[in-house]
């Protein structure tokens, strides 16, 4: 058995460990300084206020993880978080940080060669130059991201489905209720806050958003409407709901994971054939990623993103629409909604990461013409029988009557 068929442990930090041994990786060095580098807390399962200096995170292979931070600091750390090593000046880190390293030939830090994968990407060039300085080969920290900090537990699997139940419901009522509303004269910020609402009955909690764009509006991948600049929405147009949120924590070191799923509809008359064209382009170069992740699975493989994206975009480009697609296919979903792990993406960047067991990504093509754009968005979640679909999948435009 493959460590990427084992269930996660709960502890990122056993969790990596395990990776490194299967990799032949001596151990994963993340650094943070001043809240610039997520992935160390996700390394370290928790959070740690007022940090004001370097502090790093050793995790061997094979041995006891250990930190070093400057003295300042150390007491700061919660009980039974690794034992802490303290420095004071420049040239007591780097003896605590030759220390740390004694031995090691190859390291896993926060890095992608020629800033192939930006996600992972978190230190600077001098840090590496530091790193590599000490004698070790310093590759990059991707893959054990992925399978220490963003496979998802039972109990966040779950969150995730309260979440994806929630926003399927409210994206619905949401239609619902701009048509029912459409002589008031909403706007795309009235139905944006009418959804923020829904959101805070629901148990539901979001960083920002949602985007509600109505005809050319649609056209902007992350259009987000404000009360200056937002469109009424008419009894005839098009109308475009993306909206994303996670179970709201009943604790601060509760990790509930998020949902994202986008859909469409028509108001008025029904959708015209360019509607239906586009859409039927959009999603059946969804349903085409999906079918490949699902085809590696029952061949006894696995898919990397970049091969999701690919397909999904020759699907559009076949169709006629290649240049209207301009974002990759999907991203990592987690505790937050563009997490660590790996994107579908064979576009913006070309991301060689394996979507491995348990962890969750979403698959969303889209197609932006200059008078309405077209996007369908779905959650996965891999488990191990293969891909999931969390939530419900639109198959047909939503159509709005207006009267």
């Amino acid at each position: 058995m493959s460590p990427n068929d084992l269930a996660p442990s709960g502890s990122p930090l056993d969790d990596a460990r395990q990776f490194l041994q299967s990799a032949g990786i001596d151990g994963w060095l993340t650094r943070d300084y001043r809240y610039t580098n997520s992935v160390f807390e996700a390394a370290l399962g928790d959070h740690v206020e007022h940090l004001t200096r370097p502090v790093w995170l050793w995790i061997p292979s094979n041995g006891v993880p250990q930190l070093l931070a400057h003295e300042v600091d150390t007491g700061r750390f919660p009980e039974g978080a690794p034992s802490i090593s303290a420095y004071g000046s420049r040239e007591q880190m780097i003896t605590g940080l030759k220390s740390l390293l004694d031995g090691a030939k190859k390291v896993a830090m926060e890095y992608s060669p020629l800033y192939e994968l930006p996600r992972v990407a978190r230190v600077d060039a001098g840090t590496i130059e530091l790193v590599r300085s000490l004698g070790p080969e310093v590759v990059s920290s991707g893959d054990v991201i992925q399978y220490a900090t963003e496979r998802w537990t039972p109990e966040q699997l779950q969150s995730h489905f309260f979440a994806v139940d929630a926003l399927d419901r409210i994206v619905k009522q949401t239609f619902q209720y701009a048509g029912e509303n459409i002589r008031w004269a909403l706007t795309e910020h009235d139905i944006a806050e009418h959804i923020r609402g829904k959101f805070d009955r629901a148990g539901l909690e979001f960083d920002d958003g949602p985007v509600v764009a109505f005809n050319e509006h649609s056209s902007d991948p992350h259009y987000v409407p404000q009360p200056g600049n937002s469109a009424v929405i008419r009894r005839e147009g098009w109308l475009l709901i993306d909206l994303w949120a996670r179970k709201k924590a009943s604790s601060p070191e509760e990790r509930n994971i998020s949902a994202d799923i986008t859909w469409t509809a028509k108001l008025g008359e029904l959708p015209s054939a360019k509607h239906l064209e586009v859409f039927t382009a959009v999603t059946g170069a969804r349903d085409a990623a999906f079918e490949l992740l699902e085809t590696r699975v029952l061949e006894g493989g696995k898919a990397q993103g970049w091969e999701l994206d690919r397909v999904a975009r020759d699907v559009i480009k076949k169709a006629g629409y290649g240049d209207y697609f301009v974002h990759r296919l999907g991203h990592s979903l987690g505790h937050e909604v563009h997490s660590n792990g790996v994107n579908l993406d064979d576009w913006e960047t070309h991301d060689t990461r394996t979507v491995i067991n348990g962890i969750g990504i979403t698959i969303e093509p889209g197609i932006y013409l200059p008078e309405f754009g077209v996007r369908s968005e779905m959650d996965i979640f891999m488990g191990e029988d293969g891909p999931e679909i969390t939530g419900d999948r639109q198959m047909e435009i939503v159509h709005i009557e207006t009267g």
